[in-house]
Formats: C-alpha cells, structure tokens, sequence
C-alpha cells in the first residue's frame, strides 16, 4: 500500500469516526458490550484519537472495575501504539530522519535514545504530561528495534493505566480514596520527573 492510499483510509476513518462519535461513547457507556469488543473499540480510538484516551480509561474502570478496566485500556493502548510505530517506520522514517539532522538539539536527543532506548521511552511513557504521540513516533526515525519499542512502552504505561482506572472505578463512591491515589501518584511522578530531568541532562552535555 503506498503512502497516499494509507493517508486517504486515515483521514476517512478518522472523519467516519467523529460522524458517529456521540452514537459510540454512549454505546460504550450503556450498551454492556462484549469486553473484546471494548477492546477493539479502545484500539481504534488510539489508532484515531478522536477523543481523549483518558476518558476511554476513566469509563472502562467504571465498567469493568480498575484491574480489567486497566487491562482493557493498557492492552489497546500497547498494540496501538506499537501499529502507530510501524507505520511511521514503514512511511515516514528516512524524511523523518532528515528532518532530525537539520537541528542540532534534536540529533543529539536521537542519539541519546538510541543509545540507552529502553530507558528512555519506558521513562517517557512513565510521565504522562510528555506528549504521547510524540512517544509514538518520534522512535520510529531511529536504529530502535521494534521489540525494545514494544516492550519498555507497554511496562512504561502500567502506572497511568491503573491509576486512572481506579479513579473512574471509584468516581461515583470513595472520594477519599481517589484523593489518597492522586496524591500518592504525583509524588511519584515527581520522583520519575526528577530521574528522567537529570539522566536526560547527563546524556545532552
């Protein structure tokens, strides 16, 4: 399939999609559909971000409960993000790489991932205000194995999956414990903002 037939099935999806947005989020909340159905539903709202991904988490917690919500989410949001990956590679990896080269600041960051890419996208996928599309695509440009990709983005996105379904499992019941959850997760976020500040300031001296 060539660059433009990919283009033109996107920009349709994505355009079939939002058409019948309001028709699918209250199918997801009320219409009790099959778990793997949900699943693939979550696999193309991150193959086609017409919405949020956190309010696709936040509903499956309420639905499913945090454990399966969060499993349902993660799952989705693993193999997507990976198809996403790909398909940068495949279309967009030797214009991308050019790109990178034009600016100094950012061939050393690809350097730097490339060097140490576990690490760096397990630690970019931990901090969830880093823009996740970018996590997507940004590594399909460099030498990153598709396994090493896979594997540290799917550990890295475990915490945020469980939190934030946990939150939607207790939106209508247990605020205090919501509260204690959000707290504990931003001192830990501080922590692995932290780590991440100074082991990128090492590698880009």
């Amino acid at each position: 399939m060539k660059l433009w037939h990919s283009i033109i099935i996107y920009t349709l999806s994505v355009a079939l999609l939002l058409l019948y947005k309001d028709e699918l989020l209250e199918w997801l909340v009320t219409g009790q559909p099959h778990p793997l159905l949900i699943f693939l539903f979550a696999l193309c709202l991150i193959i086609f971000p017409i919405i949020p991904y956190k309010i696709v988490i936040v509903a499956l917690g309420l639905m499913y409960g945090p454990l399966l919500g969060a499993f349902l989410s993660w799952s989705a949001a693993s193999i997507g993000s990976v198809f996403i990956y790909l398909w940068v590679r495949k279309y967009a990896r030797n214009r991308g790489r050019t790109y990178l080269s034009r600016y100094k600041q950012l061939e050393k960051m690809a350097v730097m991932m490339e060097r140490s890419p576990f690490l760096a996208i397990f630690l970019a996928r931990l901090v969830p205000f880093f823009p996740q599309t970018l996590v997507n695509i940004y590594p399909a440009f460099l030498s990153i194995r598709t396994a090493t990709y896979a594997i540290a983005s799917a550990l890295g996105k475990i915490p945020i999956m469980l939190v934030i379904s946990y939150l939607g499992s207790n939106l209508l019941s247990s605020t205090a414990n919501a509260i204690l959850v959000i707290g504990l997760y931003a001192v830990f976020l501080g922590l692995v903002y932290a780590v991440y500040r100074l082991w990128l300031r090492e590698r880009l001296v």
